[in-house]
Parts: C-alpha cells; structure tokens; sequence
C-alpha cells in the first residue's frame, strides 16, 4: 500500500514550499472557523486582503454592489473600516445569501497570503468546524498529485510565533487526515511536526480547555468575544471546504469548492 505523509508548519514561514503538497490553513480563533461560517451562512466569495481600505479604493465596483467588509485590528476588535470582525457569534446572525466579503484579520488572512506567494496552489480552508470533510478533500487532492497533506498553523504576531489553538485543532485533524487516508487505501505516516500536534491532544481534557489556555482564548477574553471560544470547538458541523483561488481581477479569493452548505 502507498503512504500518505502528513506534517504541520507550525507557522506559515516553516512551509516547505519545494515539495508537491496539499495545504490545510488553519486560524481557529477565529479567521479561518469564520471562512466556513460564512459560506454556511450563504456567502458567494471570500476577497483576502492585506489592507481592506486599498481593495475597496482599486474596486469601486464593491462600494455599489453590497460587498461587506469583515477586518479586525490587531488587539482582535472591529476595524472602523469594516461591517463585521471575524467573530463567529455576529456571523451567525448575519444574513449573507450571495455576498461577496473582502477579508482582512491579524493572521489567518496573512497566512494564507503568504502561502500563495510562496507559490502553494493547493489551499484549503481548515477548522474544527469542517474537520472531517477538508481532511477527506485534502487526502483525495494530495492522492491524485502523488503528495503530501501539510497542516499550515496561521500562528500569532503576524505569524511569526506558535498558537496553541491552532497547533491542538491541527492534532485534531490529523486525526480525521489518518481516517481518510485509510479509506482510500493509504498508510497514514506522521513527520515529527504532525506527531507533536498529535500528542498535544492528550495534554488537556477537551478543546475548550486547550483554547481557554491559549494566547487567542485571552485575546477573546480580553476583547469580550469569549463565546467565539465556544463556538469554535464545535467539531464537524459542516461540510463546505473552501478552497483558495487566484483571479487577475480580485487577487486572492476564497470559494466553496464542494458547493455544499449545511444549514
């Protein structure tokens, strides 16, 4: 039987960019659980950004046509440019039937530009939230390239150290990674990277408490988004994968690639 390798970079920078791979980008609290909210909640299109302000002032066309706005500041609060924050607890409650959203947050927005000028093509858009699901796509995608999976943590700071959450979520779908590569006839073969996020998991008793304990679980806190916390730990609830595009019109996008919302 043929291996499926899998590892995790623990922050965007670690990415082996030499090697056929399919990426898993995962900012759990909160950038990429709200990618898959939104398209849960009916979002035609993500628009990543690195500076919202510029992308609306280079396409009018999105002041006139009900593209919403979703950016935060780096302390995590609303940023004075945008309709929404990537909080989970106000995405749920927004109507989004066919929107199109420009996106920009401290790091999971960045990592996954990053990835793209690293030269990555394979993306997808990871979180407990579509665990099963992305780790099923990322092991068919990887399978049919001869590659491997390689979970992409967005990190903290601009990516530039570890987070907790997002090494723990990574354990987490490793798990779900290993299942799918069985299924398809595939002997699962963990990196040291992928064995460290595994062992985390059995470093506390639930994901809530490993997210609590995490430098973003006090950024919600401090921000008073602690239901964000919550709400983040809720295991496959969803089916959509989003997955990264590149359009020579709107730069970085972000689309549904299953095509499956789950109400």
């Amino acid at each position: 039987m043929n291996e499926m390798k899998f590892e995790v970079a623990f922050m965007p920078k670690e990415i082996n960019a030499g090697q056929t791979q399919v990426c898993v980008l995962v900012d759990v609290l909160r950038a990429t659980s709200a990618i898959v909210t939104m398209f849960e909640k009916g979002c035609a299109e993500i628009i990543l950004t690195e500076d919202e302000i510029k992308t609306l002032a280079e396409r009018h066309d999105y002041l006139h046509d009900g593209t919403l706005v979703c950016a935060e500041e780096h302390d995590g609060k609303i940023s004075p440019s945008a309709q929404f924050s990537p909080s989970l607890s106000s995405i749920r409650s927004m109507g989004m039937e066919g929107k199109r959203v420009v996106m920009r947050t401290t790091n999971g927005t960045l990592a996954g530009l990053t990835l793209w000028k690293y030269g990555i093509k394979e993306i997808l858009i990871g979180s407990l939230h579509n665990a099963k699901a992305v780790m099923e796509k990322a092991v068919s995608k990887a399978k049919e390239l001869k590659g491997s999976v390689t979970i992409v943590c967005a990190g903290r700071e601009n990516g530039q150290i570890a987070a907790l959450d997002d090494v723990y979520c990574a354990g987490v779908l490793l798990q779900y990674g290993e299942e799918a590569a069985r299924a398809q006839n595939l002997v699962p073969s963990l990196k040291d990277s992928a064995k460290i996020s595994r062992h985390l998991l059995s470093v506390y008793p639930d994901t809530n408490m490993a997210f609590e304990d995490s430098g973003s679980g006090e950024t919600m806190r401090r921000i008073n988004c602690r239901e964000d916390i919550r709400l983040s730990t809720e295991e496959n609830i969803s089916r959509c994968v989003p997955e990264v595009y590149f359009s020579k019109e709107d730069g970085i996008k972000v689309k549904n690639s299953n095509g499956v919302i789950v109400q």
